[in-house]
């Protein structure tokens, strides 16, 4: 028996459109659990729409196996940071919306402030180039050919 220790073998690299994930292998391993628990997570909270089990692990890649994904996904709504709705024999998961943060009305009411500005702005530049192109053109005189051929004629 040789004591030579086998080289690790690296997990395979999953491309997708997000781009590269690497697939987590989830032994009952703390460390990797909790990856694997950040990275529904911070999936969940950026597309902010319900999903299932299965339609997470894929849309992650295969990234995380469905079955420790569904294991995640009842754990993150024990800990309300996501919620469960169940549709007769259909779970869904969707992250808290009482965990995102909301503007204050105060910057509500500069935004709309700056958009008024923006668009009286807007319409005074497109009354500029609607008088620039209007001075360009034939004019308010052009001739349709009735009128040409009726020239013509004298």
């Amino acid at each position: 028996m040789s004591s030579k220790l086998k080289p690790e073998a690296k997990p395979p690299v999953l491309k997708g459109k997000e781009g590269e994930f690497t697939r987590i292998l989830c032994k009952n391993n703390k460390a990797t659990m909790d990856l694997a628990e950040d990275k529904v997570l911070e999936y969940m909270k950026s597309v902010n729409r319900p999903y299932g089990a299965v339609d997470v692990a894929a849309n992650l890649k295969g990234a995380i196996p469905k079955a420790t994904v569904q294991k995640i996904l009842i754990a993150l709504t024990e800990k309300d940071l996501l919620v469960q709705k169940i549709y007769g024999k259909t779970t869904f998961f969707v992250y808290n919306q009482s965990n995102i943060e909301s503007v204050p009305a105060s910057e509500i009411t500069a935004i709309e402030a700056e958009q008024k500005t923006i668009d009286e702005e807007n319409q005074a530049i497109a009354s500029e180039l609607k008088a620039a192109q209007s001075g360009t053109s034939w004019g308010t005189h052009a001739y349709n050919t009735h009128h040409l051929l009726l020239l013509q004629s004298f």
